[in-house]
């Protein structure tokens, strides 16, 4: 009898991933799999089955190897830097050019025609611990008194996993890391920090006290 290949499992899940967020789901073919791991057909279903439980696979792997690193920033005392540092970890990974465009997961939540429900649970899942997480760490500001008491986490985690989704779709579509640091630099300014001010309050009251005296004549 002949000798099941063997071959390393991550390594597998790691070369097919690249080639799911590179092309799509839809788009690719067994034959792109063979390729792109080495590995036969044969011993690719004899581990994982078919190719949609190999794309949930490498999915998984995926999330563990590069979008839990960035959510561990939401960990520290200043929830709104860690947000900020979350963010810039992301734009940095994106910028990285030997990296496929976009995001394997964000990617995925805008193919269409994929027709696995499975692949939809599994992605709704993946965005779900996302914006619970950043619903945590919010939370945690408010109670800390970083943030205002009357502040939604829930709302405030729904923005900022959206602003998430959308580096990867802009990243997607036009490959600029500049356009991604702008939509950071924007988000960030949504942030309500207990520390900010109106412009009135920023004015010195001298100035805000001549101009008063202004209005009122003399």
């Amino acid at each position: 009898m002949g000798r099941t290949r063997e071959f390393d499992r991550d390594d597998v899940l790691d070369r097919a991933g690249e080639m799911f967020w590179r092309l799509g789901y839809e788009v690719v073919t067994v034959e792109d799999l063979e390729l792109a791991t080495g590995v036969g057909r044969g011993s690719l279903y004899n581990a994982f089955g078919d190719k949609e439980t190999l794309f949930l696979g490498a999915l998984d792997r995926y999330v563990a190897t590069y979008g839990a690193a960035p959510f561990r920033h939401l960990r520290g005392r200043d929830v709104g830097r860690g947000i900020r540092l979350m963010l810039d970890a992301i734009v940095a990974r994106m910028n990285d050019p030997t990296k496929p465009r976009g995001c394997l997961l964000t990617n995925s939540s805008l193919a269409t025609g994929t027709g696995s429900k499975r692949i939809d649970a599994k992605v709704m899942t993946r965005v779900g611990a996302m914006e619970a997480a950043l619903e945590t760490a919010i939370a945690r500001a408010r109670d800390d008194g970083q943030i205002p008491t009357d502040a939604d986490p829930k709302q405030l985690a729904r923005f900022y996993c959206a602003v998430v989704q959308s580096l990867g779709v802009t990243h997607k579509a036009l490959g600029e890391a500049a356009a991604l640091r702008d939509i950071v630099t924007v988000a960030m300014r949504s942030w309500p920090a207990r520390h900010r001010r109106s412009a009135a309050d920023r004015t010195p009251s001298s100035a805000r006290q001549s101009r008063s005296r202004g209005r009122g004549g003399s």
